[in-house]
């Protein structure tokens, strides 16, 4: 396992054991709508969490350890990034998808071929220590080791992260509703932004 250590904080591979952290930072990042996905994927007593945690631990699938960096401060975990690559490919079977997420899958489509963050996340007491920015730099390398020329991340439109993506060199090329899970809450938009990697 390598680490790497940064005005006070340290980067390291993620390993099973995080996996709590890693599902609540899947839970911070999109706003909630995490847990509508895995609540359809319960077994037994699980609870959404539970099975965000289970996905976690597994070493395949887009949301695994495998994919994973953290971020620590004192030896506690404070930030996590989840990447891989996507790949060109056919149109996505949605069917079993919530609806809510069909504009998202269709935007990873949009995307391919590119190095993909699924999730980047940082607790709210550890925000502005640079965990986030040094965690992307950190992706960006590998993506491009691995011969990449693009970046991509999907955001929540009022995500204030959208800030810290363009700051980071991250641009806008498409946008799509999607109905929030509350009938009272405004319409949101999916972001789609790349980064041009040289």
């Amino acid at each position: 396992m390598t680490m790497h250590h940064t005005e006070g904080l340290a980067f390291r591979a993620a390993q099973p054991d995080d996996a709590d952290h890693l599902a609540n930072f899947a839970v911070l990042a999109s706003n909630g709508l995490a847990e509508i996905t895995w609540d359809d994927l319960r077994e037994g007593d699980e609870t959404a969490l539970d099975v965000g945690r289970r996905r976690a631990r597994q070493s395949t699938g887009g949301f695994s350890y495998r994919n994973a960096d953290v971020a620590l401060r004192a030896g506690a975990v404070i930030s996590a990034i989840v990447s891989y690559a996507i790949e060109q490919s056919g149109p996505m079977d949605t069917s079993g998808v919530p609806e809510i997420f069909h504009p998202l899958i269709e935007m990873e489509e949009q995307a391919a071929p590119s190095w993909y963050v699924n999730i980047l996340a940082t607790y709210p007491d550890a925000r502005g220590l640079g965990a986030a920015s040094a965690l992307m730099a950190g992706v960006e390398t590998r993506a491009k080791k691995q011969g990449h020329t693009r970046m991509s991340i999907i955001v929540d439109a009022v995500n204030p992260a959208m800030k810290l993506y363009e700051h980071l060199g991250y641009a806008e090329v498409s946008r799509a509703a999607f109905a929030r899970p509350r009938p009272d809450d405004p319409e949101g938009f999916w972001v789609l932004m790349i980064k041009k990697l040289h």
